[in-house]
């Protein structure tokens, strides 16, 4: 009679490692065709972006007529106003105002936006439902100006 022959390693582990050789080459394949596939679109999405952002609608501007660029002009320091950049796709001109940070007063962060208080101080003006909630209240006070009087 012949005696079994004793292994050392079960056969489930090699099965396991065969296994995972296997699934390491499948990825490592699926990743090499997929790779290029992903990347090719990207000139149709960018020009899809571009598109939609054409489409939506923009916000207004701020200086909407001739004569408010030339009072903004005539407020600024030696009667000067510094084009910051042109946007052709929105056909808009930006412009580039800069001041020192002890002439601005508020804690600003980047993409504040800055308004005169009702007692004549600079104020950020406020996002979100406190916002809302004062473009309210101004709303009010203006109509209450109009029909009862200053």
């Amino acid at each position: 009679m012949k005696q079994p022959v004793k292994r050392f390693v079960p056969i489930w582990a090699l099965q396991f490692v065969a296994g995972i050789f296997v699934v390491l080459i499948a990825v490592g394949v699926a990743v090499a065709l997929l790779g290029p596939v992903l990347r090719g679109p990207t000139a149709f999405f960018d020009e899809l972006g571009k598109t939609i952002s054409r489409i939506a609608p923009q916000p207004q501007a701020d200086l909407r007529g001739d004569e408010q660029i030339k009072a903004v002009i005539k407020a600024m320091p030696n009667g000067k106003l510094r084009v910051g950049t042109i946007l052709d796709d929105q056909n808009r001109v930006v412009f580039t105002i800069t001041a020192d940070r002890s002439a601005v007063k508020a804690a600003v962060q980047p993409g504040d936006e800055l308004r005169i208080a009702r007692d004549g101080s600079v104020e950020i003006v406020p996002t979100g439902i406190p916002g809302v909630i004062d473009s309210l209240q101004r709303a009010i006070e203006d109509l209450k100006r109009k029909f009862f009087g200053p």
